[in-house]
Order: structure tokens, then sequence, then C-alpha cells
């Protein structure tokens, strides 16, 4: 549960408390209706208050945001974790976790080990994850402790990069892939490159090349599903081992992408906040040539 306080200034009067709600404190018109629902989350003057109310200078107003979601099942699962406060945490996933409970996987599941983490702590919250990797995809993955910080940090905008390795090197060495992506023309089953589809965007940079295989750091500006594994695929740079785009050959075990690094806007503080995670050993082996034929950089043992 979180509560919102504030004692209303002079530029905040004659507006409507809804109006402040959605644009000064971000709540989004999902949340505006729980609380018109409830006539007590809403007081002002330590009065329950209409959400069309006016408000005028002084005005000491507190809004309680109520959770509308169960906590998943906690499991006792090891976790990474890079950074938490009472608004977020940031959690390494590694390659083979689920992200979230799907109809394939019950359990074992990220936002399972997240339950299990804060109920530790005393905390009973729902893992509400902001930013959601594949299954084959290890890195960095952002979530929000409560409805508010989710909305907050999903409407910030959040810079990712990504770092993999991909089967052929991209030409030229730098570039853009702007590609609409839908439903794949090939097999509708998969998703693809449709020009009825969505826009979407991703910035590429390579950071090493071997004789046929490529290290390239990401930046998807938009979010479309698979984006980056669609992207790279459709210029001939398939991701290694990528069963669903690409060919799996063995060299690294799993679809060879990883999330290196997030950069935000805290929602509380309003600081930048920027983390990073470095090449797990699976796709750090294939760089330092630990795999026979990948070598794309020197062996840094050696």
């Amino acid at each position: 549960m979180k509560y919102i306080n504030w004692t209303v200034a002079a530029e905040q009067a004659g507006a409507r408390l809804r109006q402040v709600l959605r644009q000064g404190y971000g709540l989004s018109r999902r949340q505006l209706v729980r609380l018109k629902q409830n006539p007590w989350a809403v007081l002002v003057n330590g009065m329950p208050a209409l959400l069309i109310s006016r408000l005028q200078a002084g005005d000491r107003v507190q809004v309680k945001l109520e959770e509308h979601l169960e906590p998943l099942p906690p499991e006792p699962i090891p976790l990474d974790i890079i950074y938490e406060d009472e608004v977020l945490v940031v959690v390494n996933k590694p390659a083979g976790m689920v992200s979230h409970p799907t109809k394939g996987y019950k359990g074992g599941t990220l936002a399972n080990a997240l339950s299990w983490h804060w109920q530790q702590r005393g905390e009973r919250l729902p893992a509400r994850l902001v930013t959601r990797l594949d299954k084959d995809t290890s890195g960095l993955v952002l979530a929000a402790k409560s409805a508010w910080s989710h909305y907050q940090l999903s409407q910030g905008g959040i810079n990712k990069i990504y770092y993999a390795i991909t089967r052929g090197i991209p030409h030229p060495l730098i570039g853009e892939i702007a590609l609409p992506i839908g439903r794949s023309l090939d097999n509708t089953g998969l998703r693809g490159v449709n020009p009825a589809g969505k826009p979407a965007l991703t910035r590429y940079w390579t950071e090493a090349a071997g004789e046929s295989f490529a290290l390239v750091r990401l930046q998807p500006v938009t979010g479309r599903t698979h984006q980056l594994r669609i992207h790279m695929a459709s210029i001939g740079c398939p991701l290694v081992d990528d069963y669903m785009y690409g060919v799996e050959e063995g060299i690294v075990g799993r679809t060879a992408l990883h999330a290196y690094s997030l950069q935000f806007v805290h929602p509380s503080t309003g600081d930048r906040l920027c983390f990073t995670s470095d090449l797990p050993g699976d796709m750090a082996a294939a760089v330092c040539g630990r795999v026979e034929g990948t070598g794309l950089l020197p062996d840094r043992d050696n």
C-alpha cells in the first residue's frame, strides 16, 4: 500500500483533484477508477472527497493506493539483486529462468522468487515486472513494488542496451534497422518483419568480429516482441543458437542475448539511475574464443 500526502500549493488552487492526481502524480485512469470506488481512499482535510472536487490552497490531501494484485506463490529460488529500495528492485536474471508464470510454466519463475525474497523481509508484494526477458535471455530486469511505481516507471522511458552474438557480421558495422514487426508472413505462429505490422526501430554497433561471428551492442528504441532477434535475422545476422529465428548450433547453448544495461528516472527521487551486468560465462566463452571457431576477442585468461 502507498500513501500520497501533500498540501495544496497556490498554483494548484481551483484544479480538480483528479486532474492533480493524473498530471501531477502520474496516476493512471485505472487507478483513479479504483479510488472512486473506495470513498475513504481520498481524504481532503481529513474528510472523504470526490475526485471532481476543486482544491483550495492549504488543503491537506491524503490518497491511499491499495494493491489490487495478489502475490504469486513464493518459491525459495536464489536471486542476484543488483539494487533495491522501497520503490523498485533490479535483478540480474540468469538464462533458463522464466520471468513470469505462463501457461507452460506455472512456477519456478523470477516473479515467484521475488515473492519469496519479499516474504522473508516481512513484505507481501506482487511482483510487478516493468521489463521482461525471454527464458533464454540473461540480464537485468526491473520490477516495481507498487501499482503507482510500476505506472511511473512504465511511462518514464527506460533506455535498454543488450549484447548479442550473431552468426554473420552486420554491414555496415554500425547502423539502424527500421522494419515493422507483426505476424510472420511465412509462419503465422511466429512474429516477423511484416509491412502491416507495428513500427520498430533497433540501433546496433558491432563491437568485435571474427570470421563469421560478431559481438553486437543493441538498443531497442521501440519494444516489440522478439524485436532484436527478428531485426538481426532480417539483415542476415541471426543471433547464435536462436531456435526461432536462426539455427541451433550448440555454440552458446541458448539464444545469445544479454540485457546489459538499464537507465531510467527514479519515480520518487527523480534521480537518473544506471545499472549494468557483465556478459555471463556462456557468452563470454564464445566471445573470448573458448568455444572452437568463435573467437571474437583474445582470450583474457591467457
